[in-house]
């Protein structure tokens, strides 16, 4: 046995030699499957790499320094300009793609759907005079004072001396509130043809008077249909604030509790939390802004506008509106609205995902992308289930950079590294500040960057970067794309 033990020892010196100098001999990224440490990079990150074997080098030697032999990344780097490959690695690795999902549910909307087309909300009264109907239909951007203005524009076609009751008409959509692939404790953002304040409440968590008093939170919008629980404390000045908000998963009473400390004399704090059935918020929300326009309304139901029914108001947003708002801040009520939107134009019955994946997928064919390694689960890139590749995501961003008016309206609605969206506070005082466009996506695992950047040369480049089944913290990886991103604005062809 002891002497099984030093021949094993042996033996694992011995291959740690041979794999240290494969690394210096090389500096590949495959030397971080053995587990060893790669050498540092030859460039400060940002600094101009005169040629693609260079920019490979370089690349390379973050990867292998950087992430464990159980991780798995795929990027790839095509010039727009020339058409050439300049950086791939797993170009083709089936990776789950997290948010950067919304690319092809965004793409495929503006190209199928068109950016102008409307998306609205209407008020009908049925025949007989007696019910009115609140038919949502997508619009995810529908705020409650976009409900008061509906009732007041409705209450000025209505009879203040009769009653009515009030319905929420749901047939634009199936009445799945959930995607396929969705964890359990992920946020349990419900999907519904009628939205309000993106299907969550909104709240605002200020510093009580003294170190040890609640906090003060006040929600938004304001209406009777969910309860605050507000379980805060205001810290001393040098705590560290925690205020978390949530609903627990399941839960359908409403309740939404916020926890955690909050320093003494910082700076408010904001937090959403999910509704269980989001359009009956819209629909209470509705009834009392159409009681304070003097409406009598008593009972409230769901159903179905009859034909014959009179439309009294609408309200409207457009989709290139959702696209941006979608992209810009990743917002997931958003992204599935539209894949659903694509479903019901495409099916001609109730939108589904499972209707608006195939619309997508159809999109991808005329584009002669290949989709027989692409799962298409949902919308948004919350889903376990979705598959893509790096080299999938570049053909997608080649695609729509084709019509110019489209990319344009595309590009616009890419967060811009260091200046706004979900890439605010990313690059900054780098090359890439204000020149990368990006989707990001991240969820526990799983990050990555996929959009366009320019070269220090000016130079075009569409980029995608997938990182999956790490065990730190999604930081490490996302301080990985952002200095491939500096690399390649860094990057010029001649010296």
């Amino acid at each position: 046995m002891k002497g099984d033990v030093k021949v094993m020892s042996y033996l694992r010196k011995a291959l740690g030699a041979v794999l240290s100098l494969l690394i210096i001999s090389t500096g590949s990224p495959a030397a971080t499957f053995a587990g060893q440490a790669a050498p540092p990079a030859r460039t400060e990150l940002g600094v101009a790499s005169n040629s693609a074997a260079r920019l490979k080098n370089d690349i390379d030697a973050i990867l292998a320094r950087e992430f464990l032999p159980v991780t798995s990344a795929g990027i790839k780097v095509v010039s727009l300009k020339h058409g050439d490959t300049i950086y791939e690695f797993n170009p083709r690795l089936l990776l789950v793609p997290a948010s950067t999902q919304k690319v092809f549910t965004a793409v495929a909307a503006l190209s199928i759907l068109g950016p102008d087309r409307e998306v609205a909300t209407t008020v009908a009264l049925d025949a007989a005079g007696a019910r009115i109907y609140l038919k949502g239909c997508g619009d995810s951007l529908l705020s409650a004072a976009d409900l008061a203005t509906l009732a007041a524009a409705a209450a000025s076609k209505l009879d203040k001396g009769r009653e009515y009751t009030l319905a929420a008409d749901l047939s634009c959509f199936d009445d799945l509130y959930r995607g396929m692939g969705w964890m359990w404790d992920d946020d349990e953002m419900m999907i519904s043809p009628l939205s309000v304040n993106h299907n969550a409440v909104s709240l605002l968590v200020k510093p009580g008077a003294k170190a040890g008093a609640p906090a003060v939170v006040t929600a938004e919008p304001r209406t009777s249909y969910y309860t605050v629980q507000n379980l805060t404390r205001t810290g001393s000045a040098k705590d560290e604030s925690s205020i978390q908000a949530s609903r627990r998963p399941g839960e359908r009473d409403n309740v939404v509790t916020v926890t955690g400390v909050i320093a003494l004399g910082s700076a408010p704090q904001v937090k959403q939390a999910s509704v269980w059935r989001p359009e009956l918020m819209a629909l209470t929300l509705f009834r009392d802004a159409l009681r304070a326009q003097g409406v009598k309304v008593t009972d409230m139901t769901t159903a179905t506008t009859p034909a014959g029914a009179t439309e009294v108001a609408r309200s409207s947003h457009s989709l290139e509106e959702m696209v941006r708002f979608a992209l810009k801040t990743s917002d997931n009520v958003t992204a599935e609205s539209l894949l659903k939107l694509l479903g019901l134009h495409g099916s001609g019955k109730r939108g589904s995902a499972e209707a608006g994946s195939a619309v997508v997928r159809r999109y991808l064919e005329r584009q002669g992308i290949a989709t027989d390694n692409v799962v298409v689960a949902d919308g948004s890139g919350l889903s376990r289930y979705n598959l893509s590749s790096a080299d999938t995501m570049i053909q997608v961003l080649r695609a729509i950079q084709r019509d110019p008016g489209l990319y344009r309206i595309f590009q616009e609605s890419l967060p811009i590294a260091g200046i706004d969206g979900t890439l605010k506070n990313r690059m900054k005082g780098s090359c890439a500040e204000g020149n990368v466009r990006g989707k990001t996506g991240n969820m526990k695992g799983v990050s990555a960057l996929a959009g366009y950047a320019t070269s220090a040369d000016g130079e075009p480049f569409a980029f995608s970067i997938i990182i999956q089944n790490y065990p730190r913290s999604g930081r490490q990886a996302r301080e990985v794309q952002d200095r491939i991103a500096k690399l390649l604005c860094g990057f010029r062809r001649t010296p």
